[in-house]
């Protein structure tokens, strides 16, 4: 054995001398360690490099794309503080591709325009629909809840007024209908509103608390002289009845049984009073809030001496009614003369399916202003939980409103409503809802023994339970 161990006996690889074998190994070695630590082709200072031209890149592209959104920006804030009559864009008109009618900005000048010829119809909105529907309150064909949007209510109201002109009852306002909307505007009204005489039957308020809260009641500081009556809309002045109170924010509910469960909270309540001087003023006006806002950017609604724009519909209530009737298919009330003749018409919320209308020739039993609400869920098909019952405190919130017209069919009556943005939408339980307005200006031109015929030409009406009963019903 030679000296060096076993390793020394080791044949040499044929072919392949040694060192040839070993130089490889060392050029695969050297060339693997020359690439990794030297980070690829590119080296550190080469990445480096192309790192702060890429970062650079990105902030020149960020500048480049936040430069015109900002310009954009400018432009439309410019745009905005231009004011509305001189903006050519808001004085154009948007015409509806279907029916061709037109809504227009709100623009008073127009709405005041005894000029004004523009078509009113479905899809309509703006200066016609407010100007038509204003004209028509002052006539006595009421079109509910006045809005700058053309709606069922307004429909009925133009169809009644003409029916009642001899016109076709189309209800769209053309230049005819114009005409005859336009004539005779100046006699229908004082610039200043007498005040409202309190009825006999006129329940008083409660023991401490403050008077019932009346939007039609005081004297309504109107401007304007004669020729300012045939104007739709007017100036008013806040008075301080009108942010005097008391205001009350009324519960919340949804969900299962909210309308019980509502009731239920009201009626820890000691008066359901409008919750802001705007809710008293709009209905005073016989408008909706929105458009009240509309019409009066800026102005402040609880602040007493206010000027502020508003529809003209302060009127006198017509003459006293010989005979009313309910039509459940065309959902109104209209109150007739002895003649025959058309002393006012009102949109309503007539029945159900469930509470259809007691169809009949009825008298009227009683007139009760701000009557308490007795809650009987026996009496409300849709009334889950049979047991409790509840007495709902008076107020314009109350859920008849500020009057209730007893029929001589029991449990029956016309009456106002809490949400007279409501009438012709909802349904109720059988009885007949009105705009508080509505069943104000009602409720004191007629007298008990007054007629009341109540038909409907709708579908078969089934006799089912009737309505509850606020002494009274909803």
């Amino acid at each position: 054995m030679l000296k060096g161990g076993a390793s020394a006996l080791l044949p040499v690889a044929p072919k392949m001398p040694l060192p040839e074998f070993v130089g490889l190994r060392r050029t695969r070695r050297a060339d693997f360690v020359r690439h990794v630590p030297r980070c690829g082709w590119l080296g550190k200072r080469r990445l480096q490099v192309i790192g702060s031209a890429a970062y650079l890149a990105l902030i020149l592209i960020a500048v480049c794309t936040s430069l015109p959104l900002q310009v954009l920006s400018q432009q439309s804030k410019s745009l905005s503080r231009i004011p509305a009559q001189r903006n050519p864009v808001a004085s154009k008109a948007v015409v509806h591709k279907r029916t061709g009618f037109q809504s227009l900005r709100i623009q008073a000048s127009k709405i005041n325009d005894s000029s004004y010829q523009q078509p009113v119809g479905p899809h309509s909105e703006g200066n016609g629909v407010i100007r038509a529907a204003i004209f028509l309150d002052r006539l006595k064909f009421s079109p509910g809840e006045i809005s700058k949007s053309y709606g069922n209510n307004l429909a009925k109201a133009i169809g009644a007024f003409q029916s009642a002109s001899g016109l076709p009852p189309t209800g769209n306002v053309d230049a005819t209908t114009w005409a005859a909307l336009n004539k005779d505007q100046g006699t229908k009204g004082p610039a200043v509103q007498t005040p409202i005489e309190q009825s006999k039957s006129q329940q008083p308020a409660p023991p401490g608390s403050a008077a019932p809260q009346t939007p039609g009641s005081g004297v309504s500081q109107m401007s304007g002289s004669d020729a300012s009556q045939t104007m739709a809309l007017t100036t008013y002045i806040i008075a301080l009845e009108d942010v005097a109170g008391p205001f009350v924010p009324l519960p919340r509910v949804a969900g299962r049984d909210a309308g019980e469960r509502l009731m239920l909270r009201e009626a820890k309540l000691s008066r359901l009073n409008y919750e802001s001087p705007l809710q008293l003023l709009a209905e005073k006006f016989h408008a909706s809030p929105g458009l009240l806002v509309e019409l009066n950017p800026g102005k402040r609604f609880n602040k007493a001496g206010e000027k502020i724009t508003a529809p003209n519909v302060l009127t006198p209530e017509p003459a006293p009614a010989a005979s009313v009737i309910v039509d459940g298919a065309a959902s109104s009330v209209t109150a007739f003369d002895s003649g025959g003749k058309i002393l006012a018409f009102y949109p309503a919320t007539v029945g159900s399916v469930h509470d259809p209308l007691p169809v009949g020739n009825w008298t009227i039993e009683e007139v009760s202003w701000y009557p308490k609400f007795k809650y009987n869920p026996q009496l409300f098909w849709d009334a889950e939980n049979k047991n409790p019952r509840a007495t709902l405190p008076p107020g314009p919130k109350n859920p008849v409103g500020v009057v209730w017209i007893g029929l001589s069919k029991k449990h029956y009556g016309i009456h106002g409503t809490p949400n007279p943005s409501l009438i012709g939408v909802t349904q109720s339980h059988g009885c007949v809802r009105l705009a508080n307005w509505d069943a104000a200006e009602l409720g004191k031109i007629v007298r008990v023994g007054t007629p009341v015929t109540l038909k409907d030409d709708g579908p078969a009406q089934a006799q089912r339970q009737p309505p509850a009963s606020a002494q009274h019903s909803n």
